[in-house]
């Protein structure tokens, strides 16, 4: 990337002459502006991407974004040469957990400040600008990070948490590191008085488990989760449910949930259940990257891509390696035709205008954050659907329904931008690229976090 600074004619002769004046060496330019130029510019709206185009940034805010032709930089501006690169918004991620993976070890142990801000500088490593810690944050932790990075005390991707989410008692997250984080509600007043308590704090989101893990825990039913819903409703708290069977999800919609984690996985979507929530603006997240590895027999391609190394022990690839050594032909052939039907799913969902975000969720064992969120969207793109909406899906979309000011290349957004190498509208696997990561204009030093990891 070349930089020059852009001065009219007039401004340049005020400089020259007020320096000779002074006898002293040229004043450095006081602009804030910075305007990159020359790279391909990938909305994040889901269009067409604009070549040669021009985005302006002053104070960490978009100010112009567009063809060349249709922008003016400003005088004074600096200007960055990106030409033959290619220039997206950030990930921003509706669903992962922060705080109990430390390279090998994945234990509520490891639940502290100085592990989740480390956590949260790989995934904006990775060019994840915004991430949702959904349900299985205990206590104000993570409250107090959001906190500090709203003032500019902590840098990182910024976190958003679902504080802790409801379930049948001792039947939340799979992973039993993470299953006490969840409230156990048996009776409605305990899952109502969970919902006020969740609603006290700064919560995004309140996190529902409707699942009953292959017959092992009590699965909570319409009887808790309908009031749930209703009184999270009364107290301006969208619920976000994590299901694994199409009947629960049917349920859950004409119960008034607001958005999945997961798409169902017992059977194929069918129409009258895409329809509903098309009709009922329910958001979801396809979740795919975690069901995928069922279908492998051997360490699929990703295992072996550079960008992993960089911020990944290579202990802990070798034991993402070592877990396909067991899986048979026969169980990869069953995983393969289990995930077919979710493909299927997500292409419904997206041919009847579903409102689609990324939820990938990172930051359970050996699912490497800000990594396997490039893995996910090379997944929604295996569906059938465009890179261009692939990436929207990513970006604007998920960004839309949090609520925050980023995920699109347009006048007023935050400048949170990923510097590619090469165009994922060709190639999906682009976005794993990166040249360059912008958070509120400012490059992330990524060869420090490389050093120190």
């Amino acid at each position: 990337m070349h930089m020059r600074t852009s001065f009219a004619p007039a401004v340049i002769a005020v400089i020259g002459g007020l320096t000779a004046c002074a006898g002293g060496a040229p004043e450095e330019p006081v602009s804030t502006v910075v305007a990159y130029e020359g790279a391909t510019l990938i909305m994040g709206d889901g269009g067409p991407p604009l070549g040669g185009g021009v985005l302006v940034v002053d104070e960490g805010v978009i100010t112009d974004v567009g063809l060349a032709a249709n922008v003016t930089i400003p005088e004074g501006a600096t200007v960055v040469d990106l030409t033959g690169k290619t220039v997206m918004p950030t990930l921003v991620d509706l669903h992962g957990h922060v705080g109990f993976v430390d390279d090998l070890s994945f234990d509520n142990a490891n639940y502290t400040r100085e592990n989740i801000t480390d956590q949260l500088d790989r995934y904006a490593y990775h060019g994840v600008g915004v991430i949702v810690s959904l349900g299985t944050d205990p206590g104000q932790q993570a409250f107090g990070i959001k906190a500090d990075q709203e003032t500019g005390i902590l840098g990182g991707a910024r976190l958003h948490t679902a504080f802790r989410g409801i379930a049948r008692p001792e039947a939340g997250p799979g992973a039993p590191t993470m299953r006490p984080t969840a409230f156990g509600a048996s009776t409605v007043e305990e899952a109502v008085g969970f919902v006020e308590e969740i609603a006290a704090t700064n919560a995004d989101f309140l996190k529902i488990w409707v699942d009953n893990r292959g017959g092992s825990v009590e699965k909570l039913g319409p009887d808790l989760y309908g009031p749930i819903i209703e009184a999270a409703h009364e107290r301006d708290l969208r619920v976000i449910a994590h299901i694994f069977f199409a009947e629960d999800a049917r349920e859950l919609v004409a119960a008034g949930v607001d958005g999945f984690a997961h798409l169902a996985r017992d059977v194929e979507m069918d129409d009258e259940l895409v329809a509903a929530i098309v009709e009922n603006d329910v958001f979801v997240m396809p979740n795919l990257a975690v069901s995928e590895r069922g279908r492998n027999a051997e360490p699929p391609a990703w295992v072996d891509h550079p960008l992993l190394a960089e911020s990944v022990s290579p202990e802990v690839i070798t034991r993402i390696r070592e877990s396909y050594v067991n899986r048979t032909p026969e169980a990869a052939a069953q995983g393969a035709e289990s995930f077919a039907m979710m493909l299927r799913s997500l292409k419904k969902l997206s041919d009847a205008g579903a409102r689609l975000v990324l939820g990938a969720d990172t930051g359970i064992q050996d699912h490497i954050q800000g990594y396997m969120e490039h893995h996910e969207l090379e997944l929604i793109v295996e569906a059938g659907i465009s890179p261009a909406k692939a990436i929207q899906i990513a970006t604007s979309a998920p960004a839309e329904v949090l609520g925050v000011d980023t995920g699109l290349l347009a006048r007023g957004k935050r400048a949170d931008f990923l510097v590619l190498d090469a165009n994922p509208m060709y190639g999906i696997s682009a976005t794993r690229q990166i040249s360059a990561v912008y958070l509120a204009g400012e490059e992330l030093d990524r060869e420090l976090l490389r050093s120190r990891w």
